[in-house]
């Protein structure tokens, strides 16, 4: 088995998602968190590990992967048994699983990142209002789809949870710190969200990145 480093930063990126991942799967492995709010993502020490100055990046021996749909997919094969994703020997089945989690990372992530940090995708503060309007555009139409995909307390895949919930929930409580959407319209997703989180790895995700927090001496923005 590889050793495996996580660089993160705690609970509020989407490198949540890579905790989930690993505390599903079992897998051993150490973790740094990284400043992004102090900039440290861009210092040269972080950018020797991650020259795109991004988290997550997760070291495998001496070996750096970034960006999540690829780490994720790394760690459904390095943990099949965990079922991160469905196990199939069918060559499309397989892409599909994959194109799942680029859709995520690609698309609804943008989504929601455009809604709630507008600022990063323009320099003119008079434009903010307008490129959050679309955010919210974008991610009002995706959550009717999924509204529509979780009824009935379904899974992405239905009777059985992966990795995809685990990212799909991270972006959904993203939308939810904005206060912008009104969730009581999307029962389905409120239910989704909730047992993403109640689930035992998701427990143990918060609490790694939690301490990981505390030990790291990271302060969020609204606590210091």
């Amino acid at each position: 088995m590889p050793k495996l480093k996580l660089y993160h930063y705690p609970v509020r990126a989407c490198s949540t998602v890579t905790f989930n991942a690993l505390e599903e799967a079992n897998l051993e492995y150490d973790d740094q968190s990284i400043d992004i709010i102090a900039g440290e993502q861009k210092s040269p020490e972080y950018l020797k590990v991650h020259p795109g100055g991004k988290v997550p990046a997760l070291v495998v021996d001496d070996k750096v992967l970034t960006e999540n749909a690829a780490i994720l997919g790394y760690l459904n094969m390095l943990a099949p048994q965990a079922n991160l994703l469905p196990q199939s020997d069918d060559l499309y089945e397989r892409a599909s699983c994959n194109s799942d989690l680029i859709w995520i990372s690609s698309t609804f992530h943008p989504a929601i990142r455009q809604m709630r940090m507008p600022l990063r995708f323009t320099h003119a503060e008079g434009e903010y209002a307008g490129i959050q309007a679309k955010g919210v555009e974008f991610t009002t139409a995706i959550f009717d789809q999924l509204e529509a995909r979780f009824s009935g307390d379904r899974w992405w895949y239905g009777e059985n949870w992966s990795v995809v919930d685990a990212y799909i929930s991270w972006c959904v409580m993203i939308v939810m710190s904005t206060q912008i959407i009104d969730m009581d319209k999307y029962p389905g997703i409120m239910s989704h969200t909730k047992r993403v989180h109640e689930r035992p790895s998701f427990q143990r995700a918060m609490a790694r990145q939690i301490a990981s927090k505390e030990r790291d001496g990271i302060k969020f923005q609204d606590e210091v």
